[in-house]
């Protein structure tokens, strides 16, 4: 480290222009990067369940390409209202990348004239067809229609806009959600307007969650700056830390862009974090450069001696964070993977910068002698109670030890009560506009997610087979003896409605044919009509029939549960059928399970590596297994918490988990460094554990105390997932301060790991040796 010392010192200008003309670069890139949300973009490719929903969207559309406009009057069956609704649904019509739009208006009714079955339309050119009383009965019978496009009591409808299946992406879904709100700003509505939709929650999740990241960082940045302000007391103190972050910050999204990445929901939290991890650095070597002034040094050889004496150790710490953060690699969810590698980028980004700007800018502010001002205060009082706590866990060593242990078996206990369940509306507070319009929509009409079922006959027109039909009919009657589902519609259900209309005696007795070759008649009759009915429920060759359910948003848990049930009844009712489940729920709980279970396999290949760079390190596997302790620590008491206050895994929160290990091993690594050096140097145990206790555990005080105030402003998100992560992490760098400066002491005290010490080493009393010469090498 030391010849990378003498190199920074020496370019220090140039390296100055250098990182300035990088910055300009990376303006650019920075602020173009895309914003977009998908589900099938967290599954891999050829993945079984993104397989299943795409060979269902290719016959049948898909089914988040849907924005729901919700209308509620005291009386919708009036001529002016009918008019109004025709005239919303006409002009969002006209509005790029919208397909098609389905209202009331274009419902048809199947009627029977002399023998032959025809949709006659219920209104024509936004005008009542018929009378209206019979019109609101035939809408509110009518079963592809109630709970659809009109609730009821006829005083809820909507107007469903289709996105072109091709172009649902952001930038799309973005241009289409604000023509519809000029279209709805300038329509003379009588009604009180709602909106949702799985297209438009996508789009205003992220648009949200952007605006929350811009807010949280403003006010963790101001905090921190007044932070940093009364730590150091000086100019250099404050700006310096926080230029290295929103350098960093600058420069990792700026990799993003230029590698093809994009901000998603997971990688979208990256700004936040690199702003809290990777101001820690930076505040470590001032930490350790305000030391050198205390000691006598002038400001030169004191950021020489921060270079050499920390350059190591922080180089060390954010190979170990990355590593925490890259091990997501392994993951098969592209998100989480992306989100790994571009956070593990922009820690090692953190250092670089570190290493080279703050050396080379700190000549360029005026230095004050930190003995004589309040900063040296302020570092003299955290001394104080770092000896003291010190003093306290060499004294109670085994008490410390074996408390904290129990203390973490405890609350770790709460872990078994863990969950994993995600919801597709996850992490938007339930009482944002957002959410409680989709409720309101669901309750009112129909749940907007659907569980699909596709049943495969075996041959065409294999669908006409009167025991099939009746076999679908029995198992849609299953389904909605779950509260979980609001309505199904099937061949089954349309086949009854034919039924009804051409044989209206026999449909009261029984209402499904129980003739193939009636069934055929029907489906032939059904294809004259020209409405797109019979191709909503069957595929072309009549051989698949598909069941579609209305499914509330309950959780992946109950989901799953579910699933169970219905497979059950599958492979006991449909045994001479194929039958595919499918759907945006299903899409969810499969997903939620594969980044909660890629997460754990995750965290136990980081926690390998990282002990494999410990025994080379340290050489001595008594400290490797010391080392542990403390990084589970934080781990085990954030799961237990999590688990006793109800806090279920989900892809937000399974994020956090990562983000402990590398709060909580980046101190460790820090603590465990320091003492390997102060033994070197010819320190006996009891001396290396005081002095690494106050001179490093100085500098974990402050950078924990900045990541404190930095993501405990997040505690106060209305965003759920931003909000439990400010908390959750809160806690753990609460946790791993206990950790690494009152258990660690007590620990390595207790076990005594034997590390090579001078035979004469100094005497408890004295000052640590001048610390002016080289580190020495730390294996």
């Amino acid at each position: 480290m030391e010849r990378i010392a003498e190199f920074i010192l020496a370019r220090q200008r140039p390296i100055l222009w250098v990182i300035a003309l990088l910055t300009i670069a990376a303006i650019y890139p920075a602020l173009n990067t895309r914003a977009d949300f998908s589900l099938e973009g967290f599954f891999p490719e050829n993945d079984p369940t993104i397989d299943q929903y795409q060979a269902f969207a290719e016959e049948f559309g898909r089914d988040d390409n849907v924005i729901i406009i919700a209308l509620s009057g005291a009386d919708i069956f009036t001529e002016d209202a009918i008019r109004a609704i025709g005239e919303l649904s006409d002009s969002v019509l006209e509005i790029e990348n919208v397909t098609q739009t389905r209202s009331i208006l274009d419902t048809q009714m199947l009627t029977n004239r002399d023998g032959m079955l025809t949709a006659e339309p219920l209104f024509e050119n936004n005008r009542p067809a018929l009378d209206l009383e019979d019109i609101r009965s035939e809408l509110l019978r009518n079963p592809f229609t109630e709970r659809s496009v009109i609730n009821r009591e006829g005083n809820f409808t909507a107007v469903l806009l289709y996105i072109d299946e091709d172009k649902n992406n952001f930038p799309v879904r973005s241009q289409v959600i604000s023509d519809m709100y000029e279209v709805l700003n300038s329509w003379d509505s009588r009604f009180e307007v709602y909106v949702a939709g799985i297209p438009y929650f996508r789009n205003q999740y992220v648009h949200l969650l952007n605006s929350e990241i811009i807010f949280y960082i403003s006010i963790s940045s101001i905090l921190i700056i007044l932070l940093l302000y009364f730590l150091f007391r000086n100019v250099q103190g404050v700006l310096i830390p926080i230029l290295i972050v929103w350098l960093t910050i600058l420069f990792t999204v700026a990799v993003l862009y230029l590698t093809g990445g994009y901000f998603e929901v997971l990688t979208s939290t990256i700004a936040p974090i690199l702003l809290c991890v990777g101001i820690a650095d930076s505040v470590h070597m001032l930490a350790k450069y305000n030391d050198g002034r205390m000691l006598g040094l002038n400001p030169k050889e004191s950021r020489r001696e921060a270079l050499i004496v920390l350059g190591s150790a922080t180089f060390l710490t954010s190979v170990t964070t990355a590593i925490g953060f890259g091990t997501l690699m392994t993951s098969n969810v592209i998100p989480m993977r992306t989100f790994g590698v571009y956070t593990a980028i922009g820690v090692l980004l953190a250092f670089i910068i570190t290493i080279f700007l703050l050396p080379s800018l700190m000549p360029y502010f005026k230095d004050s002698d930190p003995v004589a001002t309040r900063q040296g205060r302020v570092q003299e009082a955290v001394g104080s109670s770092l000896r003291w706590l010190f003093r306290v866990s060499i004294r109670h060593h085994k008490a410390v030890v074996i408390g904290t242990l129990l203390l973490t078996l405890v609350t770790g206990y709460g872990m078994f009560n863990l969950k994993v369940n995600g919801f597709v509306f996850d992490d938007v507070g339930r009482d944002s506009d957002l959410v409680k319009n989709s409720n309101l929509i669901s309750e009112k009409l129909s749940p907007q997610f659907t569980i699909e079922f596709l049943i495969d006959s075996g041959s065409d027109d294999g669908i006409t087979d009167p025991d099939l039909i009746a076999a679908v009919a029995e198992f849609e009657n299953f389904l909605l003896d779950y509260d979980e589902f609001a309505k199904t519609m099937s061949f089954a259900t349309l086949v009854s409605e034919i039924h009804r209309v051409m044989d209206p005696e026999n449909h009261e007795r029984n209402p499904l044919p129980d003739s193939r070759q009636l069934i055929a008649q029907y489906v032939l009759l059904m294809e004259l009509t020209d409405t797109d009915a019979l191709e909503n429920v069957a595929d072309f060759s009549y051989r698949t029939i598909r069941l579609s359910t209305q499914t509330y948003d309950v959780g992946s848990w109950r989901i799953n549960q579910i699933r169970e049930e219905i497979q059950l009844y599958i492979d006991e009712h449909f045994q001479d059928q194929d039958v595919l489940m499918t759907g945006t729920p299903v899409l969810v709980a499969d997903l939620t399970d594969n980044i909660v279970f890629s997460l754990a396999s995750s965290i136990l290949l980081a926690f390998l590596f990282i002990s494999l760079i410990m025994a080379w390190l340290f050489r001595n596997m008594k400290l490797v297994l010391i080392s542990l302790i403390p990084n589970l620590m934080p781990l085990v008491i954030v799961a237990g918490v999590m688990g006793y206050f109800g806090v279920d895994i989900k892809p937000s929160t399974a994020v956090i988990f990562t983000i402990a290990f590398g709060i909580a091993v980046d101190d460790s690594i820090h603590f465990l460094a320091r003492f390997r050096i102060e033994t070197l140097r010819g320190f006996g145990l009891l001396d290396a554990i005081r002095i690494t206790t106050e001179k490093t555990g100085r500098a974990i005080v402050l950078t924990s105390a900045i990541l404190l105030v930095g993501f405990g402003t997040l505690g106060n998100s209305e965003f759920e997932s931003t909000m439990l992560m400010g908390q959750l992490v809160t806690l753990t760098i609460f946790v791993a301060l206990l950790a690494d400066l009152f258990m660690l002491p007590a620990l390595i005290y207790w076990l005594r790991p034997d590390l090579p010490i001078r035979k004469e080493a100094p005497t408890p009393d004295a000052k640590p040796p001048r610390e002016s010469v080289p580190e020495p090498a730390l294996h």
